[in-house]
């Protein structure tokens, strides 16, 4: 029996052990990566079956929880935080051996953006982490896989993980110092080399207002999937918390 996943996009459901996905242009070369993940001893992503005739992507399904709204307190632990961050840091470490694999021709739905250091997987946000007692075991949804640097990858999880957000996000949590604290716990665990933190911030600025760009541009181009996100305040929910970020981190 077909089980529908909940996601940022439609016609993904479960059967038994496999998730089939609507397969897009890059889907091949996402499923490269997975196999090389795979290869390399890191079983944290799916894996990936191929594409059927039906033109759906076929990978395994993590068992765990994943959260796509407000998360629980006690994901919000920082034993969380700990386990996200050595799960991404190896993920990136690995991304970094296969960029030297790259020939140039590969797809990608994301631009790739410089200096390419390692294959980011462009969402890192808890609805794409698969949790186990209340440790981060594995990521899902490549969609947004391309090659980059890893703080373009860290800033967007900075942004949903310490979390940077304005009090008017619902999905905020905790206070400015609990915040400090935690961006020094993420940066000494992902062992993260920066001359002070408002770099941090303004890469996470950066990141923010590239997503909200990408965001109208693809509505424009009547892409249905932003179209909704920004009819349910997505996209006025990133202009009111990147306008945080630079009142109350940037001063």
């Amino acid at each position: 029996m077909d089980e529908f996943l909940k996601g940022g996009r439609g016609n993904i459901y479960r059967n038994k052990n496999i998730v089939y996905r609507p397969a897009e242009k890059w889907s091949k070369d996402i499923h490269q990566f997975l196999k090389y993940l795979h290869n390399n001893g890191f079983d944290k992503v799916p894996y990936p079956y191929g594409i059927d005739i039906n033109n759906q992507e076929k990978v395994s399904y993590i068992e765990g929880d994943v959260y796509n709204d407000i998360l629980p307190k006690e994901i919000r632990s920082d034993e969380t935080l700990i386990s996200f961050c050595r799960l991404i840091k190896e993920f990136h470490d690995l991304g970094e051996e296969y960029i030297k694999l790259l020939t140039g021709n590969e797809k990608w739905m994301l631009p790739i953006c410089t200096p390419i250091e390692t294959m980011c997987h462009g969402d890192l946000a808890p609805y794409n982490i698969v949790m186990k007692d209340n440790e981060a075991i594995g990521i899902i949804d490549f969609d947004t896989l391309h090659p980059g640097s890893r703080m373009w990858d860290i800033a967007y999880s900075l942004y949903r993980w310490i979390p940077l957000m304005s009090d008017d996000n619902p999905e905020n949590f905790g206070s400015e110092d609990d915040k400090l604290r935690r961006l020094k716990l993420f940066s000494e665990t992902y062992g993260l080399k920066v001359s002070d933190d408002k770099e941090l911030f303004s890469c996470v600025i950066k990141r923010l207002e590239n997503l909200i760009n990408y965001m109208v541009g693809e509505a424009e181009k009547g892409n249905i999937v932003f179209e909704k996100h920004i009819e349910e305040g997505h996209l006025t929910q990133y202009y009111e918390d990147v306008e945080y970020i630079k009142i109350e981190w940037l001063k």
